[in-house]
């Protein structure tokens, strides 16, 4: 596969191995413990070797998400409707509220972490898996390079219950960027003020999406593109059962990946067969490349007959020997899991079942 070329200097800095670690943002603690470090060496002084882990402002490596925190946006969006007037304005002093709420959340809970003693986690530490750890410091020291996540869930949920569409129409995109805008907004603000990287987080929600669901329906009932499922969207995704190619759910989601600096992923669904047109992932790779897509993937299905070891697409049973105990690899989620029916909720179930093949 011939993907478009880029300037790399460290792939430990540019790409990540996680959703959650995508950081696409400069580390704000990095500059006071790089000067720290050159004012070492001007001084003859010995630099801890964990510390050296720490190279770049936008590393990825030895670095991610320390503790998050999501917001049901439907909720706050139900919310609003009950206060009569601008629903949307309604919506946006709500929802800003939510977030200094969840940034107040966040700092009590980094604290709690930050006290405690780095045998909990020691081989993390004296194996420089956190980057920046200083001994004599603790482990705040490593930690106030991660990410406090402050994230989201069901924008497309949402935006129905506002403004009667989601985001894959003009109108339902504009205001979801409002919506991002004022996420980005806030984290900036509460990361200059606080020294802490806060950053806007795109919740993979493997659990929190039926049970979040299941709280919303006891109290408003089922609202047709809303609540008529048993699962919230994930963050910012377009809606599952929405027909569209794989170019077309890239640009959508792209638009809103830029907001995000704690982690997203995007993804597209492909048959099977694909894997035998190597042309195709070749395009659709460098498609979400040219768009910026900081976290790509592409979900192909891959089952095997747990009998006889036959691998492909298996429907009820296998078409070698007939067998039902049929093993089922997915992407559930930001990674891979096994039998989705027995590893996950029944909420996060039926979206598997509802998702489309972008074909």
């Amino acid at each position: 596969m011939k993907l478009k070329a880029k300037e790399i200097s460290d792939p430990y800095i540019l790409f990540s191995t996680m959703g959650c670690r995508t950081c696409q943002f400069t580390d704000i603690n990095f500059d006071v413990v790089y000067k720290q470090n050159i004012y070492k060496v001007l001084n003859g002084e010995h630099i801890d070797r964990y510390n050296i882990g720490l190279i770049s402002s936008n590393q990825k490596d030895s670095r991610g998400n320390i503790c998050p925190v999501t917001i049901i946006l439907p909720t706050l969006a139900m919310e609003a409707k009950e206060l009569g007037g601008d629903v949307v304005d309604n919506f946006l002093m709500i929802l800003d509220k939510a977030i200094h709420d969840a940034k107040d959340q966040l700092i009590e809970r980094f604290e709690w972490i930050c006290s405690q003693s780095p045998n909990s986690a020691k081989f993390m530490y004296e194996n420089g898996l956190m980057a920046g750890y200083v001994p004599e410091e603790g482990i705040r020291s490593a930690l106030k390079h991660g990410t406090l996540a402050l994230g989201q869930i069901g924008l497309a949920e949402t935006l129905q219950i506002l403004i009667g569409c989601d985001h894959t129409t003009e109108k339902g995109m504009e205001l979801a960027k409002i919506i991002e805008g004022l996420f980005k907004q806030r984290c900036d603000e509460f990361k200059h003020e606080y020294m802490l990287n806060f950053g806007t987080y795109y919740s993979p929600v493997e659990n929190t999406c039926h049970t979040a669901m299941k709280k919303f329906k006891d109290k408003y009932g089922v609202i047709e593109n809303v609540s008529d499922k048993e699962y919230f969207t994930n963050s910012m995704h377009v809606p599952v059962w929405k027909e569209m190619n794989p170019f077309e759910k890239i640009d959508i989601e792209s638009q809103l990946t830029g907001y995000s600096s704690a982690g997203c992923i995007t993804y597209i669904e492909l048959d099977s067969t694909v894997k035998n047109n190597i042309e195709a992932l070749e395009a659709i790779v460098n498609y979400a490349m040219d768009k910026d897509v900081p976290y790509f993937a592409i979900n192909v299905p891959n089952d095997m007959c747990v009998e006889c070891g036959y691998t492909d697409e298996i429907n009820d049973e296998c078409p070698m020997c007939g067998c039902k105990d049929i093993r089922r690899l997915r992407r559930v989620t930001g990674y891979l899991t096994g039998d989705y029916k027995t590893a996950f909720n029944k909420g996060k179930q039926q979206e598997v079942e509802m998702r489309v093949r972008h074909g």
